[in-house]
């Protein structure tokens, strides 16, 4: 059910007091509304003890006895956690929000109820950066995973950004890290953290490159198309993560700004690494690194990288 299905659904319910089950995702959790508000709420299979955490957009609240749905009586009589929304029902926040718990009651063994929470605390208290830039890094992260998973049936979506915003890698399987670099048609350099790229921890450097033009596609059809694979980029790190990146970057962006790949290269940092010696005292250095001559790896080594990945 769509958004704004629900809301439409909430909008025709007159009575305040009851709880009603707007759409059930499977036998445990379900969305429902009571007093005009959109809540999530899954059987507590966790046994936590009564426990209310409040924030400016959501309320928690574990092991509440529920014993009667007004509309559906097939949710049994137990104790349940609920999330309530309390953001206005026609709050951008409201899809994410949607979206998440979707994710969560099809994967609720790999997150408790508690910390996604927590994650979804973490997410609607980031800052809103309205810049340019964060949208055409997220595309060409975006683009990178895409293209990866339709050349070699390798979905790498979990490994995005693994421990959220503490990652220090855009992608790492703890024994290698990939950071992805987007650039526009007219550059070829990319801003580099010299301890990041040639630190101790084996890196490789993704660039890629695109150009902005009316025929290309925006954030939101690419993500779009990802959604609808069935077998990749369904997991709960990837949709979260996602959900966080797209706060960073403008709604208009996501909607409006066209774009297209123009080429993916990756390259081994020791064949790039200008900086090969740094004296004794010198530390996080930060510059612009011209690609453009630079040899990047070969399909066949690109293959047999993402592949080991």
């Amino acid at each position: 059910m769509a958004p704004i299905e629900l809301v439409n659904l909430i909008n025709t319910i007159e009575d305040r007091d009851g709880i009603y089950l707007l759409e059930a995702l499977n036998n445990e959790a379900g969305f429902f509304s009571s007093g005009g508000q959109l809540s999530y709420i899954a059987l507590d299979s966790f046994g936590y003890p009564y426990e209310g955490i409040e924030t400016d957009y959501l309320r928690l609240q574990t092991h509440v006895r529920i014993s009667a749905v007004e509309n559906n009586q097939t949710f049994a009589d137990d104790y349940y956690n609920i999330i309530i929304f309390k953001g206005n029902l026609s709050d951008d926040n409201l899809s994410s929000f949607i979206q998440l718990c979707r994710i969560h009651a099809e994967n609720a063994d790999e997150l408790n109820f508690k910390d996604f929470f927590y994650s979804l605390i973490a997410l609607f208290q980031l800052p809103v950066e309205q810049e340019t830039k964060n949208a055409i890094g997220l595309y060409g992260e975006l683009k990178f995973m895409q293209q990866t998973y339709n050349q070699y049936g390798k979905d790498i979506s979990e490994m995005w950004h693994k421990r959220g915003s503490y990652s220090q890698y855009d992608f790492s399987n703890g024994k290698m890290s990939l950071e992805v670099k987007t650039t526009l048609s007219e550059q070829s350099e990319v801003s580099i953290k010299h301890e990041q790229i040639f630190g101790d921890h084996p890196c490789r450097l993704i660039v890629v490159n695109c150009d902005r033009y009316d025929n290309g596609e925006t954030i939101e059809e690419l993500i779009d198309s990802m959604r609808h694979v069935p077998d990749a980029f369904r997991g709960m790190n990837f949709n979260i993560n996602l959900a966080k990146e797209l706060k960073r970057v403008s709604i208009k962006d996501v909607r409006e700004m066209r774009l297209d790949i123009k080429s993916i290269y990756i390259f081994n940092t020791e064949d790039i690494n200008p900086f090969p010696e740094i004296p004794d005292g010198v530390s996080r250095i930060t510059y612009r690194l011209d690609m453009s001559g630079f040899v990047p790896l070969t399909d066949e080594q690109k293959e047999v990288l993402i592949k080991e990945f």
